[in-house]
């Protein structure tokens, strides 16, 4: 006798397979390098880019939740509404344990809102791990230079007029339909990293680094800390610190640009500018 399907058992499998596709999504976007990175060179993992897991994370959190809501509504609501009518009225009874677990959602949720141990070690980790990806000799002129078109190109981050530009990367043998075209776009027309075709244009010619000011581009400037920054911009960390107490800034040298802005009610930039004046 052929048996027959079961929809209560089919939406089981289905939730245990979005759950394990959702844990493993999280942890790569957990490591992955950050999207100035990964787009600029083109970064995969199993096959997927990071906008790939980041589809796959969003979708099939997505299909849990609604997977989740049949599976209680049309095989168990009955079940689910005993019991939680059951548990709530021992929970009234129970009101240690519920003091305790509400203060302990409370701790997790403020601790992480301030950047407090131990959960800042787990992000800061997450950090190390996405800015451990970044390679120097790959890093773009400006976050996300991808999506720069060759006519944004010209002049700023390259000495060379758009029309010169476009005949360079033909002359290179890669295929381009116009200056409006973006570095990304050239790169898939012709299966290759964004980085490839930035190095292909200007081997000798290009300003990478450099912003239009001939000021050093700062990468990742929200996670560098003071020190850090100082090294960079060459100057001395207590020069780097008084300036900032000078502007009535207070920080130490291990402290993050980032956290520093949003302690004071400004920008990273903002905070890289005043060190720079």
């Amino acid at each position: 006798m052929k048996q027959k399907f079961s929809w209560k058992s089919f939406v089981s499998f289905s939730l245990a397979w979005s759950f394990l596709i959702i844990l493993i999504s999280g942890i790569v976007l957990y490591i992955a390098p950050p999207g100035r990175v990964s787009n600029w060179t083109n970064w995969m993992l199993l096959g997927f880019t990071k906008a790939g897991w980041q589809a796959i994370h969003t979708i099939f959190s997505y299909t849990f939740v609604v997977l989740s809501i049949f599976h209680l509504f049309s095989f168990n609501w009955k079940v689910f509404l005993y019991y939680f009518t059951s548990k709530a009225a021992q929970g009234i009874n129970k009101k240690k344990e519920l003091l305790v677990s509400a203060g302990l959602i409370a701790i997790i949720f403020v601790g992480t809102h301030f950047n407090l141990q131990p959960f800042k070690a787990v992000m800061d980790f997450g950090e190390w791990t996405t800015e451990s990806w970044e390679v120097k000799e790959e890093q773009a002129p400006i976050p996300h230079a991808e999506i720069l078109t060759i006519r944004e190109l010209s002049g700023k981050y390259v000495k060379m007029s758009p029309d010169s530009i476009l005949l360079l990367i033909r002359g290179k043998g890669l295929k381009a339909d116009s200056v409006g075209q973006t570095i990304q776009k050239i790169g898939e027309l012709n299966n290759l990293t964004p980085t490839k075709v930035y190095s292909i244009i200007m081997p000798e010619t290009h300003t990478s680094g450099v912003t239009t000011e001939g000021k050093p581009q700062i990468q990742g400037l929200g996670r560098k800390t003071v020190s850090d920054l100082a090294k960079d911009l060459g100057k001395d960390v207590n020069v780097v610190l008084d300036i900032l107490q000078t502007n009535n800034i207070t920080a130490k040298p291990e402290d993050k640009i980032k956290e520093i802005a949003e302690k004071t009610g400004k920008t990273p930039t903002e905070i890289l500018k005043i060190i720079e004046q």
